[in-house]
């Protein structure tokens, strides 16, 4: 879509996967003034790297705004693509100074998911999937590997095929 992509995880473990799904950057939140790119074995410092002007969340919680803060270009929109029960703490002077935005969004437009199965299709892009047998014990090994966040792509539940 024209944007330079820049992959933030709470580990390196999911790197090579943001960089095969076309990420140009990839950052781990617990060393956030790293920045790896494709192929570097090392990252490497950024001591400014202020450059995102918007940042989708779309974790199963919404990290410590104060660690992704430093990467945001002044007036910057966080969108927060993700619900949780918890308040959410927003450090104030460093999120006004800049005039950084903060928007929630938990669903698309109905125009919107008429176009994503054509962009889908037209793009060649396909679900990444862990498949779980639809057994008690297909059902407690997800919950398991969610729960202990081990869980890298999209939970499914299907048939056995045998």
């Amino acid at each position: 879509m024209g944007c330079a992509v820049t992959a933030i995880s709470s580990g390196e473990g999911k790197r090579e996967d943001a960089f095969a799904l076309g990420s140009d950057e990839f950052r781990d939140s617990k060393k956030i003034s790293h920045a790896f790119t494709e192929g570097a074995a090392e990252g490497r410092e950024d001591a400014q790297p202020a450059n995102i002007n918007v940042l989708l969340i779309t974790s199963n919680a919404v990290p410590k705004l104060e660690t992704v803060l430093p990467l945001l270009a002044r007036r910057a929109t966080i969108v927060l693509m993700t619900i949780q029960m918890e308040p959410l703490e927003v450090p104030y002077m460093q999120f006004v100074l800049p005039g950084h935005r903060l928007i929630a969004s938990t669903e698309a437009s109905r125009e919107n998911h008429i176009k994503m199965p054509e962009f889908a299709e037209r793009k060649q892009i396909k679900p990444w999937t862990e498949v779980f047998e639809i057994t008690a014990g297909g059902v407690a090994k997800a919950f398991e590997r969610l729960e202990k966040g081990e869980m890298r792509c999209r939970g499914v539940l299907a048939r056995s095929q045998a």
